[in-house]
């Protein structure tokens, strides 16, 4: 598995491309989770693994009514994209393993194909926990081509989560939403 930094130049290389290489792709995993998750009676909404920003944008464009977003990246590129795509959200570079957020914050957590790329995801899962309200809803998708829906369940149960609603998209993503188990 590679190191944070081979992760980040990764995608630092491809920012510039990277809405036009993969919008289509990722349209489907936000259809998906638009499906399963309430964005309307949210309030604070984070997006760890944000790339550019365009999951949190459409969901502000969809339903801002206040709310505030924030996104999470290790690629400086794709923060720097992000910021210029959507200035009214804030977007932060942090490694998801150690978030630089108070506890108790987001009552919606997206990770969307994003832990599959990560040396210790369940450190980012317990992040994730960590700096959610206790009854925060968390969507999360991974390549299904890298991992498998039990692997994936099975980092959830052991972070302390309970599945609410599974799927496997058609494209590429295999997903889950859940909660903190009380």
């Amino acid at each position: 598995m590679a190191n944070k930094k081979e992760i980040a130049r990764r995608y630092d290389s491809s920012a510039e491309i990277y809405d036009s290489r993969y919008k289509d792709i990722q349209i489907h995993k936000y259809i998906e989770i638009f499906s399963r998750v309430d964005f309307q009676n949210s309030k604070e909404i984070i997006d760890i693994g944000c790339g550019t920003g365009s999951f949190l944008g459409l969901i502000q464009s969809i339903s801002d009514n206040g709310r505030s977003f924030v996104g999470i990246d290790l690629s400086h590129e794709m923060i720097k994209i992000a910021h210029s795509k959507h200035p009214d959200i804030d977007f932060i570079v942090a490694d998801s393993d150690n978030l630089p957020i108070k506890e108790g914050l987001f009552d919606r957590v997206l990770s969307v194909t994003h832990l599959q790329n990560l040396p210790e995801p369940k450190q980012t899962i317990e992040e994730m926990s960590r700096i959610s309200t206790e009854d925060a809803i968390f969507a999360v998708s991974i390549l299904r081509k890298t991992w498998t829906k039990e692997k994936l369940k099975q980092v959830a149960e052991e972070s302390n989560l309970e599945i609410y609603s599974e799927w496997t998209d058609d494209v590429e993503d295999i997903g889950i939403v859940c909660g903190r188990n009380p």
